[in-house]
């Protein structure tokens, strides 16, 4: 009735091992990601220049000892928090554009997603906001490659005759993109971000119209 049961002393003390190994990775996969979560916070309310690695750590209850051992200094804690929100924009704008919709309500649909998670993840809007300071990325590659991203759906909406093809709707992508950091700037600093979302759907109204929700096929000029 047991056959099926492996009793060999050497294969049991493997799993244990294994196991083992796994609870001090686990315990340093929840000290960092806490680490993370409050220096979000820190730098979401003081911003990087006025943010301290000893009041982050008056946050956690984290040693110094663990903040280093994670992140050997306040660039690369930002650094980490700015790479999370490269991947937050790598896998939305990749389940967007993947949808069967037209481009036009592709780059509505983006700016309206981000904005969603951006309200709710303040670890995402800190990456995001940090993604923009030079000490963390000096040459703005995680917004570069987001503006290039929205600039193609823009160019695929202009060929497809949802867009007039004018010198302001070839700028569109990057005019969106500087409009939706601006957004998360101002809604941050007052301590708004819930009206983030309500931001976002004025610029697309101003620059869109109402159209991209429900009617993309009509094209839209400049107002």
């Amino acid at each position: 009735m047991h056959d099926h049961i492996d009793n060999d002393p050497a294969v049991s003390t493997r799993t244990r091992g294994r196991a083992t190994q796994r609870r001090p990775q686990q315990r340093a996969i929840a000290t960092r990601d806490g680490i993370a979560s409050a220096a979000a916070e820190h730098f979401n309310t003081v911003g990087y220049a006025g943010a301290r690695i000893t009041d982050i750590l008056v946050t956690t209850g984290d040693s110094k000892g663990a903040m280093y051992h994670h992140f050997p200094s306040k660039e690369s804690l930002a650094q980490y928090l700015a790479q999370g929100w490269g991947t937050v924009l790598v896998d939305t704008i990749a389940d967007v554009t993947a949808a069967d919709e037209p481009a036009l309500r592709q780059i509505a649909n983006l700016q309206r997603a981000l904005a969603e998670i951006i309200t709710h993840d303040h670890v995402a809007r800190a990456g995001l906001l940090l993604s923009l300071e030079r000490a963390v990325d000096e040459t703005a590659k995680i917004y570069t490659a987001w503006t290039s991203a929205a600039s193609v759906i823009v160019e695929q909406a202009i060929r497809a005759g949802q867009l007039d093809d004018t010198a302001e709707h070839s700028r569109l992508g990057e005019t969106l993109c500087a409009g939706f950091v601006g957004a998360v700037h101002v809604a941050t600093s007052l301590g708004e971000p819930a009206t983030i979302s309500r931001r976002v759907d004025d610029l697309l109204a101003l620059w869109l119209g109402t159209a991209p929700a429900t009617s993309p096929t009509a094209p839209v000029a400049i107002r």
